[in-house]
């Protein structure tokens, strides 16, 4: 025996007309497509009628989705958006956060579990900074609302908090200055090392090294400029050899000869034992 499928009555028809033309949705009737698109099929003009209806009514009620949120003016705390909104993603969605919400839980502090607790408590006594477990990074335990939450309920933890922290202050200013002296040493190197590169390889070392130590002290006395380094480098490899010039050297007219020379060829007297006036004289 065949049980035939109950169809859509007209009365209901007619309410969902009505509630159609107010501008419903046909949600609330329940009642399934194929028995609609059957009614449809029996009753053409009521087809017609409908069906534009259904798709305004429809879309309309799409763009009422989430009306009652963006119509909020205040957040749960009694704040106003129009001052403290603002629109951020969230999870993948645009959602409006309250900024002086936000400030309040920050002052407010979280919640430190216990396992956390020991690990903060053991890296305090280890003398660790509070910044290597409250800073995003490999050392990262608990937020710094969250301890700051956590000392001001716990006095104890707080004494324990300020006696490591004491003396953070010299610590990091001497860190500080170490690694202003550590920069400028290797500045000075690397400026020692560009300099070398750019005496010419031809001279003995011990005049490469005397041109860059007069180099250096030009620098360090402001009188020669680092892009000048190399433009003046020939000017102080002219100087050293002024200042000490080579066998082939002349002095006026004579050239320069050791006075550790002897005097003549079958004598034992060297020309330093003829010397009657002293250098400075």
């Amino acid at each position: 025996m065949q049980v035939s499928r109950r169809g859509l009555s007209d009365e209901k028809a007619a309410r969902m007309m009505a509630a159609l033309r107010e501008g419903k949705t046909l949600r609330k009737f329940a009642v399934k497509a194929p028995r609609l698109e059957a009614y449809f099929k029996a009753h053409p003009d009521y087809e017609c009628e409908a069906r534009p209806l259904m798709a305004a009514n429809a879309k309309a009620a799409f763009l009422r989705k989430g009306a009652y949120i963006r119509e909020k003016t205040h957040c749960v705390n009694g704040h106003s958006f129009a001052e403290h909104g603002r629109v951020v993603m969230h999870k993948g969605w645009m959602t409006r956060q309250c900024r002086a919400c936000e400030v309040m839980r920050y002052h407010r502090g979280g919640v430190i579990k216990p396992e956390v607790l020991k690990k903060v408590a053991d890296r305090l006594k280890a003398k660790a900074s509070l910044s290597s477990f409250t800073k995003p990074g490999s050392g990262y335990l608990v937020r710094p609302d969250t301890l700051a939450r956590y000392r001001r309920e716990h006095p104890d933890f707080d004494r324990l908090v300020i006696d490591v922290i004491k003396g953070s202050n010299s610590r990091a200013q001497q860190r500080r200055w170490q690694r202003i002296k550590n920069g400028v040493a290797r500045e000075q190197n690397n400026d020692y090392y560009r300099i070398v590169e750019m005496v010419p390889r031809y001279l003995p070392s011990h005049v490469r090294d005397d041109v860059v130590q007069a180099i250096f002290i030009d620098l360090l006395a402001g009188s020669l400029r680092r892009e000048d380094v190399r433009s003046r480098m020939g000017d102080y490899i002219s100087a050293q050899g002024r200042m000490f010039p080579t066998k082939f050297a002349k002095f006026g007219d004579s050239p320069l000869v050791s006075l550790d020379e002897a005097l003549y060829e079958d004598g034992g007297g060297a020309r330093i034992d003829t010397v009657t006036r002293g250098l400075w004289d």
